[in-house]
């Protein structure tokens, strides 16, 4: 039998997100690697583990992982896969010296926000807390490690308008990251995984992933 530091730490930064899949997450990496070349200094995502949040929990014990995970199943259970199109780049806030910069859908994707949606609605009914914020479709890409020069601003500005790449993949599934600090950025380890369509039963034990971690 598993202990209990066996399963997970007592308390982890964890969250749960629709990862990108082909051909998005290769179109994804390939922007990734451009703005590498054109935009610094920021601290950009590891290519391996692109997403997109559905909800963030930064300290959530055991239970707690389990319950979300549980009420996620509520409505990945009765989702169908669907197409997701990710089309422009962003940054949070969209004006002045951003913080977060992105990859996201001019289209917003109706079915990804009505799914988000319905997820943070059964978390809540489960008793744990949701990000009341509207959601919005984005891949984040990377964060800015200082505030930016006007000239790094209006030099992202260009790249932002002369953007266009179009990608479309199949949401299919709904994972359970765990989020764990390293030099040069999170790494983000996939714990449990949720197949759309598919009822799964949530463990009381939740084995680590037997993925290298990278």
């Amino acid at each position: 039998m598993h202990r209990r530091a066996d399963i997970l730490s007592s308390r982890v930064r964890c969250f749960l997100a629709v990862p990108l899949a082909e051909p998005a997450l290769a179109d994804a990496q390939r922007v990734l690697t451009m703005l590498h070349r054109e935009i610094e200094p920021v601290r950009w995502a590891r290519p391996e583990t692109l997403h997109i949040t559905v909800q963030f929990y930064a300290n959530a014990d055991d239970d707690q992982v389990r319950t979300a995970l549980r009420a996620a199943n509520t409505v990945v259970a009765k989702t169908k896969p669907f197409p997701v199109t990710l089309d422009t780049l962003g940054a949070f806030p969209p004006r002045g010296s951003p913080r977060v910069l992105w990859l996201g859908s001019t289209q917003e994707s109706p079915q990804l926000v009505g799914f988000a949606v319905q997820c943070r609605a059964a978390l809540r009914d489960a008793g744990l807390e949701v990000d009341d914020r509207q959601f919005r479709v984005h891949c984040t890409l990377g964060r800015p490690r200082v505030r930016w020069s006007s000239a790094v601003r209006h030099h992202w500005l260009d790249v932002v308008r002369g953007y266009r790449t179009e990608s479309t993949f199949t949401a299919d599934q709904l994972v359970l990251f765990e989020s764990t600090s390293a030099e040069g950025g999170a790494i983000y380890t996939p714990r449990a995984t949720l197949m759309f369509s598919q009822p799964a039963e949530i463990a009381d034990a939740l084995p680590r992933s037997s993925l290298v971690e990278r």
